[in-house]
């Protein structure tokens, strides 16, 4: 017997806003049925801090959440996600949350990655998925915006898709906002609201969940105009803009590259030409090549040397034309892909794509899409020569800045063997003292490291003397000096967490927070055996 399709509405509370180096906090949820109705009791959670992780002090001024609270209520690391493994996986169950494609869900998989759990299986296996009321919001104001209040931003004008400003305009209760089960209640009750004004809408952005579906859609190279609703397009008038789809990337299938209709596409013209030049440039550099390869021939068995030289000549003096301002074209073909108008897009992300019949005159008019305009530009892309070819060869060598370190490598790394996904399920369901002696032979270098270290922050007290050295050597290096782009160094956190002690601007009970900050720096500084300067105590 089938399992009826469940939602799992879920929201997060970190330490930080980097998901591959900050840590989580709180993890709350409930389940309800597709009708929106509640089934089972509210879920929240606590996730403790080991001594590697210093987190940020405005994260924990938002939250109210502190290390000390964290370290009372919470799990280990790998029994915090074990537990929401579990309730994610559960058959068809399809995991939603607000702006959670982004970021809770990047939280949740490089989490996973760390604690040896797979990081995807849970968005796609028996019948699960994932789902972002976020994007929802965005559509529904842009198509069917009727029966729902939508606040606009007093600084920009723009409309204001904040969960707090949707739920206040809206008279839903959220009362403790970033608190992770009031979020998720407020994400719940405005997903009930879209459902009930607009339930054909509701439902066709479910269907976006299969990323099939959403290739169909995007039909490459240069299919049809479709709508596409992104913040990226966020203007006083919504979030939506016609799109041209030009090609799917060989190297990863779920990336779309294409093109803002209502933009000026001279620039992306001119840029594939140049490209194009380069290309011939090359071309005529093989040609000079081959030339002087005859000349040299020629002289060797003293035949047509005339003739060679003549053809040697005529070829470097085309190549020479050719590459005369060879080091700003280069350049510009390095920034295709940055190209004003050019927009990627994620097909295993739930974007909402619509057909062009969905923008009807009056939808059009009321989100300023120029259509004559964008039929005129999709028609001059679709006549540019090698447009296509010179936009995946781009974006298949697109390379990313990645931090060389195994706990920021969920990205940069392949796929886990079965044999490797073996042992990583053998790990999560040993303890200590068999951790301690299972030194398995991975086909992914990268486990080893991680096994050391997912020891060391869920069962450091099982490590004997040398380990513990080491433990403790790892933890002052990263809490010293942090590998995270935005991390925080021990030295930022003890001059915020003292300076907002001493402020007068500080109301009493920040004050009170960042004083149980400043306790929790030193009994850490303690641990690991780093020093916590005097002249701040």
């Amino acid at each position: 017997m089938g399992y009826k399709e469940t939602f799992f509405w879920y929201d997060l509370e970190t330490f930080g806003l980097d998901a591959q180096h900050d840590r989580i906090a709180q993890f709350a949820g409930v389940r309800t049925d597709t009708d929106l109705k509640e089934i089972g009791e509210p879920v929240v959670l606590y996730c403790s801090l080991s001594d590697d992780y210093l987190p940020d002090p405005l994260a924990i001024k938002v939250t109210g959440i502190t290390p000390q609270i964290v370290q009372q209520r919470g799990l280990p690391e790998k029994d915090f996600l074990g537990e929401i493994n579990r309730l994610f996986t559960e058959s068809n169950t399809c995991v939603v949350g607000f702006n959670s494609l982004r970021f809770d869900d990047e939280f949740i998989r490089n989490s996973f990655f760390r604690n040896f759990f797979d990081p995807y299986e849970r968005e796609y296996k028996n019948g699960n998925s994932r789902f972002d009321i976020l994007d929802l919001a965005r559509a529904t104001h842009d198509f069917r915006p009727e029966g729902i209040q939508w606040p606009v931003n007093k600084d920009t004008g723009y409309p204001s898709f904040k969960l707090t400003s949707l739920t206040e305009a809206n008279d839903i209760s959220h009362i403790d906002a970033h608190d992770a089960l009031s979020d998720v209640y407020a994400t719940l009750n405005f997903a009930r609201l879209v459902k009930e004004k607009q339930p054909r809408l509701f439902s066709y952005f479910l269907t976006m969940r299969n990323k099939q579906t959403v290739k169909e859609k995007l039909i490459t190279p240069f299919g049809p105009m479709v709508a596409y609703s992104s913040s990226q397009f966020i203007s006083e008038y919504g979030s939506t803009r016609l799109i041209l789809p030009i090609t799917a990337l060989t190297n990863n299938s779920n990336s779309v590259i294409a093109f803002d209709l209502s933009q000026d596409p001279s620039e992306l013209i001119e840029r594939v030409a140049a490209i194009d030049k380069i290309e011939q440039s090359r071309v005529n550099q093989d040609i000079v090549r081959k030339s002087l390869q005859k000349v040299n021939h020629a002289l060797e068995h003293n035949v047509d040397l005339l003739g060679a030289l003549e053809s040697a000549q005529r070829a470097l003096e085309l190549s020479i034309s050719m590459v005369e301002d060879l080091p700003d074209i280069a350049s510009e073909a390095k920034q295709l892909l940055q190209t004003r108008g050019i927009v990627k897009i994620s097909v295993n992300k739930v974007p909402f794509i619509s057909p062009l019949s969905t923008v009807t005159g009056e939808v059009a008019d009321r989100l300023h899409i120029d259509m004559r305009q964008c039929e005129k530009n999709y028609q001059k892309l679709r006549e540019t020569e090698n447009l296509v070819l010179n936009v995946l060869k781009a974006g298949n060598a697109q390379k990313y800045t990645t931090v060389d370190d195994v706990d920021f490598s969920l990205y940069s790394g392949s796929f886990l063997s079965s044999s490797d996904q073996e042992r990583c399920r053998m790990i999560r369901e040993m303890g200590p003292e068999e951790l301690k002696d299972f030194n398995p032979s991975f086909d992914d270098p990268r486990l080893h490291e991680l096994l050391w270290r997912y020891r060391g922050r869920n069962y450091s007290e099982y490590f004997d003397q040398e380990e513990m050295k080491k433990w403790k050597s790892f933890c002052a290096q990263r809490i010293m000096k942090p590998l995270g782009r935005k991390a925080i160094d021990f030295s930022f956190f003890i001059r915020k967490v003292n300076e907002n002690i001493r402020s007068k601007d500080v109301s009493p009970a920040e004050k009170d927070l960042y004083i149980t900050l400043e306790k929790y720096g030193k009994e850490l500084a303690k641990r690991i055996g780093i020093p916590y300067p005097e002249y701040y105590s």
